[in-house]
């Protein structure tokens, strides 16, 4: 596999004429390429191919975070979908959806949706996502799985005193609002305890813009408890 092209990139015809011709060996070892780009196309082969011996090796490929650019597991990824059965890829792309590069991760939660839209959700709160578009799909889809994960998160924002630290003041306001869309019993009692807990709440930080961020919490919290006992 070398190159043949100027700045090291190589001509992918014979990766399409090895996908034609069902050489799934040949693709295999592409897989190997020093090019990234050989990789993908590679991986886009085996998509098409498909086999037992394609899904392992793209599998195995999509997992390497060290060895591996986030551009070709993406690809690896996207590949695995046109191989394994709907809810067995919804829950093979469950794995990329958190705590791993955000490029993957973004595609993956892309794909994951794209899958299976009504178990999406779900499937976030399963994984433990906290971050603010998980907060906003938890809203929007009005998931009781994703109390538990709320509530987790929000108690170990307040343990730690930082509400309304920048990288997090955001995802607890989104959160906040999810508990109002979500609704119910539960919603309302993480909703009152977080009342209660900012009474007493002190920002670590100092001056204006931290006191703004609290009482912004504070009216949101307010007004989805309102949210819920109208209900």
């Amino acid at each position: 596999m070398g190159t043949d092209e100027p700045g090291g990139r190589r001509l992918t015809g014979d990766l399409e004429d090895a996908a034609r011709r069902g050489d799934t060996r040949y693709l295999l070892d592409a897989l190997d390429d020093p090019s990234f780009e050989i990789r993908i196309a590679a991986a886009a082969g085996l998509g098409e191919l498909g086999g037992k011996k394609a899904a392992l090796a793209l599998t195995s490929v999509a997992k390497d975070r060290w060895g591996q650019r986030p551009e070709v597991r993406i690809a690896a990824l996207r590949s695995l979908g046109r191989i394994r059965e709907p809810d067995r890829y919804a829950s093979t792309l469950e794995a990329f959806i958190n705590r791993d590069n955000r490029k993957v991760v973004k595609a993956a939660r892309k794909m994951l949706q794209e899958a299976d839209p009504e178990g999406y959700p779900r499937r976030l709160a399963a994984s433990g996502s906290v971050d603010h578009g998980a907060m906003r799909i938890y809203g929007i889809s009005r998931e009781p799985a994703a109390l538990p994960v709320i509530r987790e998160y929000l108690e170990a924002r307040l343990e730690a005193g930082d509400l309304t630290g920048t990288s997090n003041w955001g995802k607890v306001y989104a959160a906040v609002r999810a508990l109002g869309n979500i609704g119910g019993p539960e919603s309302a009692a993480v909703l009152e305890e977080l009342m209660g807990a900012l009474d007493t709440e002190q920002p670590r930080e100092v001056g204006t813009l931290a006191k703004g961020r609290m009482d912004k919490i504070r009216d949101v919290s307010r007004a989805s408890l309102d949210q819920i006992g109208k209900r």
